[in-house]
């Protein structure tokens, strides 16, 4: 049974992520870059990735001390092309943002952008980090490694982590491409969603701790793992994932991570300036023909249209910046909380 009990608004949660994390010491810049993507998290419908869910988590890893809220984020490395970037064990998404930027600048310069980022906490969603460069005509590919709660094919340990991907492509002013995707067969806050709201999960995603199939959230949250999409082939993809977010700029991987809501391994995100290949009016007379082409399929019996990745994301997006975020009550008592102990004002919920 659903717990809905209203909706926000988009700024006025903004404002109350913003509060919150200056509150316990984040600069009022990096407050503002960690809640701008939990919002936009919530607004693209990852309610697993989003403020009413993370906030909580965030904050227990500041006040624990396994997330620095003032960290000094440096370069490591650098080439014209190539850079690798300290985060001093910060929120998550200062280190992925400071390295998508400077992806871009390399990118707008040299063609080409690759960036890694190592010492972070939890990233969140991989599409915003896309949209930048996508938003300014650029092509944009993300990974990131993440704790070990995934088995191996044919494996009863989780060794591997929901290690998610993103790639993204320009269409035209309006129009993206953003497929953005874990390498388990469900992302793990969407099961934290699930548990929060009653709900069971299908069959075929989850493992409980003895290695058995179940559809019980709870069994999940109390040590079980969840399984690879598309079976080798998603576990092929997240173990070089791993590699690539991981090995590769020297952050810790599989077992190595430590564990917790709010810890990641890696990021790594690679950028091309499009114009480098071809003159970008080009590229976006065929993208916009190949979209046609793939939007003109004949259907499938019950379906009413073919979908682009990240459409209905972005269709999502406008709708909740229309009518607000939805919220629910577990989540609005863990905020109630966070209210409560650092005395900031909760937003005004609407029906």
């Amino acid at each position: 049974m659903s717990n809905h009990i209203g909706r926000v608004s988009a700024n006025a949660l903004f404002n109350f992520c913003v509060s919150v994390f200056s509150k316990v010491g984040v600069p009022s810049k990096e407050a503002e870059v960690v809640s701008e993507h939990l919002v936009l998290a919530d607004l693209r419908g990852v309610d697993s990735h989003g403020a009413l869910i993370r906030i909580p988590h965030y904050l227990r890893g500041i006040q624990k001390g396994l997330i620095n809220p003032r960290p000094n984020v440096k370069l490591v490395k650098e080439t014209a092309s190539m850079a690798l970037v300290d985060g001093d064990n910060c929120l998550g998404q200062v280190g992925a943002m400071r390295a998508t930027d400077l992806a871009v600048e390399k990118a707008k310069v040299t063609g080409v952008g690759v960036v890694g980022a190592r010492n972070i906490n939890h990233v969140g969603i991989l599409s915003h980090y896309a949209l930048r460069a996508v938003g300014q005509g650029l092509f944009a590919m993300a990974f990131a490694s993440s704790p070990p709660i995934v088995v191996p094919v044919g494996g009863k340990k989780p060794l591997l982590g929901t290690n998610p991907l993103c790639i993204g492509f320009p269409v035209d002013g309006k129009t993206s491409i953003v497929l953005d995707m874990a390498t388990s067969v469900v992302a793990a806050g969407r099961i934290a969603v699930a548990a929060a709201r009653g709900e069971r999960i299908p069959e075929g995603l989850l493992l409980d701790e003895q290695g058995r199939p179940t559809t019980d959230p709870e069994a999940y949250l109390e040590g079980g793992m969840l399984l690879p999409f598309g079976g080798y082939k998603g576990y092929g993809l997240s173990l070089c994932i791993e590699a690539l977010a991981g090995i590769l700029i020297g952050a810790p991987y599989s077992i190595y991570i430590k564990p917790g809501w709010a810890t990641q391994g890696g990021f790594i995100i690679e950028v091309l300036d499009i114009d480098a290949f071809r003159p970008y009016e080009a590229y976006k007379r065929d993208m916009l023909d190949f979209v046609k082409l793939v939007k003109s399929c004949p259907l499938a019996e019950g379906f009413d249209e073919i979908l682009l990745p990240g459409e209905l994301e972005s269709r999502e997006h406008e709708k909740r910046s229309r009518e607000g975020i939805p919220v629910y009550k577990d989540q609005w008592d863990d905020l109630r909380k966070v209210s409560k102990d650092l005395g900031i004002e909760l937003p005004i919920l609407t029906s």
